[in-house]
C-alpha cells in the first residue's frame, strides 16, 4: 500500500529499473553518474513509500521480491508513457526534433529493417528520414551535417569525434565452398590463408578495408581474385570454390547458401554495428528514443550481447 504524503518521481522509477537491468546496485549507480549509496538510499526511499521492499539483497545478484515484480510491469510502462510524452511536447515546441539517418547496406540481415518499422507502428508523430549508402560517405555526412545519425560498423570510428551506440555484435568468419580442403576445420588462423583467392566485398565497403588490414596484421596481402558490393556475388564465387572469403557471421546467417559453410577464426575479429553521430551534437529526445528503441529490442533479441 502506498503511503500518504509520499511523491513518487519518475527518477524513482528510471533508478529501479536501472537496478532490474544491471543487476546490481553498484553497476546501476555507474550506469547513472550517481554513487551507489545515493542509488541505495533512493530505492529505499520508494520502497519505504510503496511500503514493501523490491528487491531481494541477501544474495550476490540482487532480485525481485513479488512485489518488485508486480512494481516492474507499472514501472516499464509508466517510463515509456513518459518518453512518448516528451517526444509528443517537443512537436509543440518547434519542427527541430527530426532527424536524419544513413545506413550501410546491412538492415535487413541485422533484423534493423524490422524494428525500424516497429518503430514507425509504435511513434507515428516521430519524423525521420533513412538513405542506404556506403560506409564511405557516412562519415563525411556525419561531419557535415547531413546526416544526424549513421548505422556503421565500430572498426574505423574516431572515438575522438563520434559518439557509438552498439546495437549487434558480430564477428568475422571464413567462408568456403562444402568440397573446399578447409571445410571440415573446426577452426583456422587468418595466417593459413596468405596462399588462398579472396573473394571480397568491393573498395567502397568498410569490410574490404578491414579483410586488408587484418591480412597485413597476420604479415601477408591477400590475392584478391575477385571483389563485388553484392553479396550474392560474392556467395555465388565462392560455391564455385575458387577461393575463400571472409564474411561476418550474421551476413552469413541471413543468406543461408546451401553451397558454402563457415569455419570460425582463431583469431576474434570484431566488426559491431551500431549508430554513431559526432560527439559533440547529442540526439535531439526523438533520436535518442530511437536509438534507445533499437537497442533494447536488439538486446531482447540477443540477451548474451
Amino acid at each position: 500500500m502506498v503511503k500518504k504524503g509520499k511523491k513518487m518521481d519518475i527518477r524513482q522509477i528510471q533508478y529501479f529499473l536501472s537496478v532490474v537491468d544491471t543487476g546490481s546496485f553498484t553497476a546501476a549507480a555507474d550506469e547513472n553518474f550517481i554513487t551507489q549509496p545515493s542509488i541505495s538510499k533512493i530505492i529505499s526511499s520508494l520502497e519505504k513509500e510503496l511500503g514493501a521492499p523490491l528487491f531481494d539483497r541477501s544474495k550476490h545478484k540482487v532480485s525481485l521480491t513479488e512485489a518488485g515484480k508486480a512494481f516492474l510491469r507499472h514501472a516499464r510502462t509508466q517510463i515509456e508513457d513518459y518518453k512518448k510524452m516528451l517526444v509528443e511536447m517537443d512537436g509543440y515546441k518547434s519542427s527541430e526534433d527530426t532527424f536524419n539517418v544513413a545506413a550501410i547496406p546491412v538492415l535487413p540481415q541485422y533484423g534493423i529493417a524490422t524494428l525500424i518499422a516497429q518503430f514507425r507502428d509504435k511513434y507515428p508523430t516521430i519524423h525521420f528520414s533513412l538513405e542506404e549508402t556506403n560506409g564511405q560517405n557516412i562519415v563525411p555526412g556525419l561531419i557535415e551535417r547531413r546526416y544526424d545519425m549513421g548505422f556503421i560498423r565500430h572498426n574505423y570510428l574516431d572515438r575522438n569525434q563520434f559518439d557509438f551506440e552498439e546495437i549487434s555484435k558480430d564477428r568475422l568468419l571464413v567462408v568456403v565452398a562444402k568440397m573446399n580442403r578447409y571445410a571440415k576445420r573446426s577452426s583456422i588462423s587468418i595466417r593459413e590463408l596468405a596462399n588462398d583467392n579472396f573473394i571480397v566485398f568491393d573498395k567502397v565497403t568498410d569490410l574490404h578495408q578491414l579483410i586488408m588490414d587484418e591480412c597485413a596484421k597476420a604479415q601477408f596481402e591477400p590475392t584478391i581474385f575477385f571483389s563485388s558490393p553484392h553479396k550474392v556475388s560474392v556467395f555465388a564465387l565462392v560455391e564455385t570454390n575458387i577461393g575463400i572469403a571472409l564474411m561476418p557471421a550474421k551476413i552469413f546467417e541471413y543468406y543461408r547458401h546451401p553451397g558454402i559453410i563457415t569455419i570460425p577464426l582463431e583469431e576474434n575479429i570484431e566488426c559491431n554495428l551500431g549508430l554513431a553521430y559526432l560527439n559533440n551534437k547529442p540526439p535531439l529526445s526523438a533520436a535518442k528514443l530511437f536509438i534507445d528503441f533499437l537497442k533494447q529490442s536488439s538486446n531482447n533479441k540477443n540477451p548474451q550481447a
